[in-house]
């Protein structure tokens, strides 16, 4: 990496019909791609490269997330 390089930044994703309820998902920057983790660290889903933010994006629709906070 160098000086230049861009840090993603990280975005909580929750579960339910409003913000404050429901479970949560955290979409993180990895050194190989995104991925989508519990509050208490569990792995739920990891995409590869430079796809793997839409993939968890895509994973998380298709799992009923209805918020995607940052």
């Amino acid at each position: 990496m160098n000086a230049l390089a861009h840090k993603p930044a990280a975005f909580e994703v929750r579960l339910g019909g409003t913000p404050a309820t429901g479970r949560r998902l955290i979409l993180l920057p990895t050194e190989d791609g995104w991925s989508l983790v519990s509050p208490n660290g569990e792995l739920a889903f990891h995409g590869l490269g430079t796809s793997g933010r839409r993939e968890c994006l895509e994973f998380a629709r298709e799992h009923g997330v209805l918020w995607v906070l940052s």
